[in-house]
């Protein structure tokens, strides 16, 4: 089984990719998916969690208000690093749960989703490593959109993450989403029949 790595920029289509991935026969796990479920209501990072920050951060049926969370980590990076601590160790520790079952069930490639996959230095563990790249222009607009953010904001979360050049020089596979969906698709194919020829 190949484990792969895929990242890339806040809102490049990392997501819109993995599915094409999955589509071709690749399992995925993503990261974020797990970073979600680690912290439904009830779930021992969900108590750490209300533990530390306060029931504040929890919406009314009781799950964590993503939003509120994020402006707080977001100018705090204190409160960052305790969160991460809370989570990053229980979705790796899930992430590794969900491979093994991939590999039992058979599957040839796994494709491990991680929006910092550079920035937590995971490219080790994971080969190749594709990353999905989009124009600034087009990922403050995507951002925008997504998050309902003002330009500014949107710029200082881009500004937040790691360059795109330095993820380029790192990644074994390019992927450029700047056009359609054929295009990208094609891309992706491509990529794809590459690594199954590895």
């Amino acid at each position: 089984m190949k484990l792969v790595g895929l990242t890339g920029g806040i809102a490049s289509g990392k997501t819109t990719v993995a599915k094409m991935f999955q589509r071709l026969g690749a399992a995925i796990v993503d990261a974020d998916v797990l970073s979600r479920e680690v912290v439904e209501p009830g779930q021992a990072a969900w108590q750490d969690i209300v533990t530390i920050f306060g029931r504040e951060v929890l919406q009314a049926n009781q799950t964590l208000d993503r939003q509120k969370l994020r402006t707080i980590i977001f100018n705090n990076p204190n409160a960052r690093k305790q969160l991460e601590t809370i989570i990053h160790p229980r979705v790796r520790s899930l992430a590794e749960q969900r491979i093994r079952e991939h590999r039992e069930a058979g599957y040839a490639v796994v494709i491990y989703v991680v929006p910092l996959l550079f920035e937590g230095n995971l490219q080790e563990g994971l080969r190749p490593v594709i990353l999905v790249a989009c124009d600034i222009k087009f990922q403050r607009q995507r951002l925008e959109q997504r998050d309902h953010l003002d330009g500014a904001a949107a710029q200082k979360h881009i500004d937040a993450q790691m360059s795109l050049e330095e993820k380029r020089r790192l990644a074994d596979y390019v992927i450029e989403n700047n056009a359609g969906l054929e295009e990208l698709e094609e891309q992706v194919r491509q990529v794809y029949a590459k690594i199954q020829a590895t």
